[in-house]
């Protein structure tokens, strides 16, 4: 029933979160959500489609008609290579001009000019759907205090001495009402759009007469190649003419330039090769690659002198003494390396021999002797190297010494010229460059001036629009599904909402899942109780037997002595105790039986103020009063005092009275008639608040003197656990409770956090019970197999009803 409390672990506290869960989808928790979710999808669609249906049907018929062009770059191919003008593939941004050129305004003034429609009554006054007609008239109803606010406002903040504005000629565009409105008509009814993927465009114009729709689109053609051909014969005009004048410039600056080259090289006596250095640099270059070897050379003379040196630096006695091979690296004589090799031969032989047989053999002696005069040889032979390579080091130093000076004087010769030598190159380059540019824009003058003489468009009409017979539109079937998949669209977001919304309690696993607790089962809303005749009899009978027996010689109970009053109030229960309230109340009875107490005290609370939990409270003491047994039902909210006022005992002494000491509580007690229940009201409202620990401390004091008043069960209704602190004070006095939640209104938080923090009150709590359950709407929360299909419905209802009329 309650969470289980694991231990502080020191050792592991900040170890690793066990891994969540991987997140799935649950195909029939998503199933349950749309059925129950049905209407909330379908009605929009169908009023929505409904609408869009309605919409479409009243719409005029409307006629289409379509000409189509060839935007085609190479569609000229003979008279392009006549002139020399390149091609390219056509690009998909140019259809996209085409688009913008034929919706432009200019255009749409050009259409007019030519075909006239401004002054066309049916073009200009087309007829107009009542639908249509309807919306626009509300929509101008609801915006005409708007417009009158803001024509006031105008008014009001426009002074008194504005210059008159300028006079505009009549006729013109920009003044001529019916021609601006014409031309917005023309803008909002053609369509362009490509042909498949070629580079050809349909000019397509809507229209409820289908002439105009074929005079318009043939109209939309035939201007947009005009247009074309004259932007480019504009186009070619002018570039030929601005050509002709930088062309004109070019030639002169790039004489100029190739003059003023000339001119610098003559007065600075500049002499180049064919390959465009100086004479003076040619030398610099050569010097640099000399010192360049001979650095090299005197670099490998010293390495080898260094060699010599290290192999000389110890005497004979060093190469005597050397326990290894020597080696010389490099270009060597025959001589020296024949002397190496037998220094090395007799060295490599003396080591083995002292190596295998140690330094007292007989043949040690006579090697050492032979090392020794090998050794004095090979010193010899290193001496005399060593003299040739410090020869050959020293010629190398004054060969770099002597180059390095001639490599300072031609570069001071050279640094002389240098500066003037970067200002030739650059005059040079300058007036190549001109050159160039000069013979670029020679070139393409000529091409344009080859395609000036050709006149003609690289735009063709492919086919003209003819008039339609049959009408394209309205579009109802297309129309009406639209509609419809946007009201579809619509209730299912409406769906998703109210579904991501929904955190209340609902079934079983709500409570389980979320707050750990019992679920004890559902308590639907029962029918009215209704009156019968003939009931007074078995009043009579059922007020006699709820009499406890009086023994003799006993001065308890109380009762037998005082009776207290006698209210009559129907139970509800006890009419209906076949239906699905009285199962679950059976249900909590025997959670209760199950603890095993003496006098088995049980409070009835909620998880936040709710009226239902009196009325849980009040069937739940009266069920459990069937038969001989006394049940004593407290009302312990002092500040809802819903059961008080349910009974009609709200001005009655009570609890809280008892709890002042205002008088005791047994005789404040009120019996039910035709049952064995016996209430203990709140208390008068002015006996004032009442403490919780003294009324915790009398209800203690009360569940022990009932059972001395033969009282077989105490029900308490015990205030709420939110949000007030009353309740709590008054459940940790009281062996069990249970909890009344409100079905679809407690949300599944407060389920979670209600024990959360209290596991004393949580090991005491039998369970939860739903209240004022819609078993039809509960069936619609339930996954298929779940024992809660089985509840009975509104048809149990109805039968239940039958057999009590039969009665």
């Amino acid at each position: 029933m309650g969470r289980e409390l694991k231990p502080y672990d020191g050792a592991n506290a900040y170890g690793d979160a066990p891994a969540a869960p991987a997140q799935t989808i649950d195909l029939r928790r998503l199933m349950v959500a749309l059925r129950r979710q049905r209407l909330t999808i379908i009605l929009p669609a169908v009023l929505v489609g409904g609408l869009g249906l309605a919409y479409a049907m009243a719409k005029p018929e409307t006629y289409s008609a379509y000409s189509s062009l060839l935007l085609d770059s190479n569609v000229n191919r003979s008279v392009q290579q006549a002139g020399g003008i390149a091609t390219v593939a056509l690009p998909a941004e140019r259809i996209e001009n085409a688009r913008v050129v034929l919706e432009s305004d200019k255009l749409a003034n050009d259409v007019l000019n030519l075909t006239g429609l401004q002054d066309n009554p049916s073009f200009m006054n087309p007829p107009r759907s009542a639908f249509t007609s309807a919306i626009g008239q509300v929509i101008g109803t609801v915006l005409s205090p708007v417009r009158w606010a803001r024509d006031q406002l105008t008014a009001l903040t426009t002074p008194a001495d504005v210059a008159a504005p300028v006079a505009i000629p009549e006729g013109t565009a920009m003044t001529d009402p019916a021609r601006r409105l014409a031309a917005m008509r023309l803008q909002g009814g053609i369509r362009v759009a490509r042909i498949g993927q070629s580079s050809a465009v349909a000019v397509m114009f809507v229209s409820h007469d289908p002439a105009i729709a074929a005079q318009v689109a043939n109209a939309y053609a035939d201007l947009y190649v005009r247009d074309i051909l004259v932007a480019n014969s504009d186009s070619v005009g002018q570039t030929t003419a601005w050509m002709q004048t930088r062309l004109e410039e070019l030639q002169r600056q790039a004489q100029a330039a190739a003059s003023a080259a000339e001119r610098f090289a003559a007065e600075n006596s500049l002499v180049e090769f064919s390959s465009g250095g100086l004479l003076t640099e040619q030398a610099l270059n050569e010097l640099n690659s000399n010192l360049t070897a001979v650095l090299t050379e005197a670099a490998r003379a010293q390495a080898v002198l260094d060699t010599y040196e290290r192999a000389v630096e110890g005497g004979v006695e060093g190469l005597t003494n050397n326990n290894s091979a020597l080696a010389i690296g490099g270009d060597v004589s025959l001589e020296l390396r024949a002397r190496l090799d037998s220094y090395n031969d007799v060295q490599a032989r003396l080591q083995r021999l002292l190596t295998t047989s140690g330094p007292d053999h007989p043949q040690v002696a006579g090697l050492q002797q032979t090392l020794a005069t090998t050794a004095e040889r090979l010193f010899v032979e290193l001496q005399a190297r060593r003299a040739e390579a410090q020869s050959a080091l020293d010629v190398a130093n004054a060969r770099v010494e002597a180059l390095q000076q001639s490599v300072q004087q031609a570069s001071e010769r050279n640094s002389d010229q240098a500066a003037n030598f970067v200002r030739l190159r650059a005059l040079q380059e300058e007036a190549a460059t001109l050159s160039t540019i000069y013979q670029q824009t020679l070139t393409r003058s000529q091409e344009i001036e080859q395609q000036q003489s050709f006149p003609v468009s690289n735009v063709r009409i492919l086919s003209y629009a003819q008039v339609p017979t049959s009408p394209s539109g309205p579009a109802v079937l297309r129309t009406a599904l639209a509609a419809t998949l946007l009201g579809l669209f619509l209730g299912m977001a409406v769906a998703a909402l109210r579904e991501w919304r929904e955190r209340s309690l609902r079934t079983a696993a709500d409570v389980t899942e979320h707050s750990g607790l019992r679920f004890l089962g559902h308590l639907p809303v029962l029918p009215p109780v209704r009156r019968q005749r003939g009931a007074g009899a078995s009043r009579t009978a059922v007020r006699s037997a709820a009499i406890p027996p009086v023994h003799r010689g006993e001065t308890l109970p109380v009762l037998a002595k005082v009776k207290p009053p006698v209210i009559d109030v129907p139970v509800p229960v006890l009419h209906y105790p076949d239906s699905v309230y009285a199962e679950t109340l059976r249900h909590v009875r025997l959670a209760g039986e199950a603890v095993g107490k003496p006098l088995p005290v049980t409070g009835v609370t909620s998880f936040h103020p709710f009226e239902g939990r009196s009325s849980v409270a009040f069937n739940l003491a009266g069920q459990l009063g069937i038969g001989h047994q006394s049940v004593l039902l407290i009302d312990a909210d002092s500040r809802g005092r819903a059961l008080s006022r349910m009974l009609g005992l709200d001005r009655k002494p009570g609890l809280t009275d008892a709890a002042a000491e205002r008088g005791d509580w047994q005789s404040m007690l009120v019996s039910i008639a035709d049952t064995n229940l016996v209430v203990l009201p709140c208390g008068l409202d002015q006996g004032g608040p009442s403490d919780d620990l003294l009324t915790g401390q009398l209800l203690a004091r009360i569940t022990q003197e009932a059972g001395a008043r033969d009282f077989s069960r105490v029900i308490v209704d015990v205030p709420p656990l939110y949000p007030v602190a009353q309740g709590r004070a008054i459940l940790h006095e009281l062996a069990q409770f249970i909890i009344v939640a409100e079905w679809g209104k407690t949300s599944r938080a407060i389920a979670e956090s209600a024990l959360a923090e209290d596991p004393v009150l949580e090991q005491r709590c039998l369970g939860v019970v739903y209240d004022r359950v819609n078993l039809r709407k509960l069936k619609s929360f339930l996954l298929p197999g779940e024992m809660e299909n089985y509840l009975g419905g509104p048809k149990y209802y109805m039968s239940l009803k039958q057999k009590m009329m039969r009665r």
